[in-house]
């Protein structure tokens, strides 16, 4: 228990920041605490990568974990956040005065698992356009004058269900009839349980002494010189 303790208890921690980031955002006091819970929680996902490079260990296991704990932490608060607006949420009929498309420039961040023990691999970043649309609203019952999304949702002179947040705290969006954060906090909790285990599981192998090895083929010795 001692031993599974410390490889389990950074993947609860970081689904725990990622709930309460969101809650913050849309129910708590805002400012830098929330910003500083982020930060904390993107690298308590990540260390477990880090380890496994230091370990030179389980590489390939440590990364699926920390990749699962990324994905909880961006779908918790998007399910917070919708939570919140079902609550709480309007719907305002808007008539739409403007849209604009714009053009922003989004750098990735790619990483290949070395081929073999000890190898920390390969990082490479890449570059791609990625559009969005602002929209100028004039809306009825005192709702939002603006909104932006990631895809074109109606035409200018044309009226569009908007759900927003009274309290300012939540970006306004489209309204979709019988949309419920359900579906949202069901695939936030099976990335942070998938983390947990792969924790767990990475916890008892090591436990066991046994290491996961990739295939020969996918070593280093395939890219020995030939004599």
């Amino acid at each position: 228990m001692r031993g599974i303790l410390p490889r389990v208890w950074p993947a609860v921690l970081a689904i725990a920041l990622a709930f309460g980031r969101g809650y913050l955002d849309a129910y708590g006091p805002a400012g830098w605490v929330g910003v500083v819970l982020a930060i904390i929680g993107f690298f308590v996902a990540v260390a477990p990568i880090g380890l496994a490079f230091f370990r030179c260990t389980r590489v390939l296991l440590s990364l699926a974990m920390g990749m699962a704990l990324i994905y909880c932490l961006n779908l918790a608060d998007e399910a917070v956040a919708r939570q919140a607006l079902a609550q709480r949420g309007q719907v305002s009929d808007c008539l739409v005065r403007q849209e604009t498309p714009q053009q922003r420039t989004v750098t990735d961040t790619h990483y290949q698992p070395g081929t073999s023990p000890g190898d920390p691999g390969t990082t490479w970043t890449s570059t791609r356009s990625e559009t969005y649309y602002d929209y100028r609203l004039a809306c009825s019952q005192g709702g939002p004058d603006s909104m932006t999304t990631r895809i074109s949702v109606a035409r200018p002179g044309t009226t569009l269900a908007v759900l927003w947040d009274p309290t300012g705290r939540i970006d306004p969006r489209p309204a979709a009839p019988g949309d419920t954060p359900a579906e949202d906090f069901r695939a936030a909790g099976l990335a942070g349980g998938a983390g947990v285990l792969l924790a767990l599981l990475d916890a008892v192998l090591d436990a066991t002494g046994f290491h996961l090895r990739l295939p020969r083929w996918l070593t280093a010795r395939r890219f020995r010189r030939r004599r």
